[in-house]
């Protein structure tokens, strides 16, 4: 954790949005792409809290102002040349947007927009977690420098009242008062358990009984599989009810372990490829590859006459293509702005939430 950069990061990142590329590709339910989404929430809430943890650590404040410029200069650019260069391209081929949609774009509001209109099929409807991880970012430094101003375990116990708070208040919506699956999976007030998750995570990191844990759940390199066949059971092998209550934050808790574990075990023979340098690329473009990645596999699903091996393979190198340009073009120049905001040399935490 004294690393600048942290092993596997850049890997997980890349299998994240290929899961959910596959899944928007094959529609199979053999491939949960929302299990990218609880795995980016995740990542989030770990990586912004370490982060934070680590700047009181160097300066004995957070400086909010920073943080947002950070935030802003590493989002919004990408972001907003999607926005714009969809909305050009739709209205080419005649779907104008409409006010609402143009309105929940720009503000990112797309999670409430899907959630109050059943999530209609749109070319911005996936930029639901993006709003999510934005509302995050909004409120989560302000809320942890409040516990954390109490000591570690006032904010490892005010996390798990959060985690707690929003399953009972998911279950309640969907099991209990009958609010469409819809609106349980976009909602901040339904997701945020997600990112706490990784929140609790980062916390939790200083206490003796963690270290051991980690050591145990890293003993073997094997280990890693139960986990990945556990989260494949608990997202693929519930029912609706399970999943859309409990089983957002089961499935976020074991993507923690998963993370764990991986963090310790990237350099053994069987998961040194999460640091393979084609693998990391992949998890550095991951932001571009989600926003372009519907673009991109159209490609290759207007291509006819060819096996949908080759589809996938030519819409993956659709997206590849969109997203490098997307972030040598658009991303670099607002990055190298970034760098003079920051104050610690620390792994640039996920912005990514992908999702279907």
């Amino acid at each position: 954790m004294t690393q600048r950069h942290l092993p596997a990061l850049d890997g997980l990142r890349a299998v994240a949005v290929f899961t959910v590329i596959t899944y928007h590709f094959s529609s199979s339910v053999l491939v949960p792409g929302d299990l990218g989404v609880s795995a980016f929430f995740v990542l989030s809430g770990f990586l912004i809290t370490w982060l934070l943890m680590r700047e009181i650590d160097e300066t004995g404040r957070i400086s909010l102002g920073a943080f947002y410029a950070r935030r802003t200069l590493r989002i919004f650019p990408a972001y907003y040349a999607y926005i714009i260069f969809a909305l050009v391209i739709d209205t080419w081929r005649g779907h104008p947007w409409t006010h609402g949609l143009i309105g929940s774009a720009v503000v990112y509001g797309m999670n409430y927009y899907n959630a109050l209109n059943n999530h209609p099929v749109t070319s911005v409807a996936h930029a639901w977690s993006l709003a999510v991880e934005e509302q995050f970012y909004l409120v989560w430094p302000l809320l942890f420098s409040v516990l954390w101003r109490r000591g570690r375990n006032t904010a490892a116990l005010g996390l798990v009242v959060l985690i707690a708070a929003v399953l009972l208040w998911r279950s309640y919506l969907y099991l209990g008062h009958h609010v469409g699956s819809a609106y349980v999976y976009n909602a901040f007030d339904t997701r945020f358990d997600n990112l706490a998750v990784g929140c609790l995570l980062a916390v939790a990191i200083g206490y003796p009984w963690f270290t051991r844990a980690a050591t145990a759940f890293a003993r073997w390199s094997w280990l890693p599989l139960i986990t990945i066949a556990c989260l494949l059971v608990s997202r693929v092998g519930g029912g609706k009810m399970y999943h859309y209550g409990p089983g957002f934050t089961i499935d976020a808790i074991l993507v923690a372990v998963l993370l764990v574990q991986l963090l310790q075990l990237s350099r053994t023979r069987l998961w040194s490829w999460l640091n393979h340098p084609v693998v990391r690329y992949l998890g550095v473009i991951s932001y571009p590859l989600y926003l372009y990645h519907g673009w991109g596999l159209s490609v290759g699903e207007h291509v006819h006459g060819v096996p949908m091996a080759v589809q996938f393979v030519i819409g993956v190198a659709g997206c590849i293509a969109l997203a490098s340009g997307s972030y040598f073009v658009v991303e670099r120049p607002f990055l190298s702005l970034k760098r003079r905001w920051e104050k610690i040399r620390t792994p640039e935490p996920s912005i990514l939430s992908v999702g279907t």
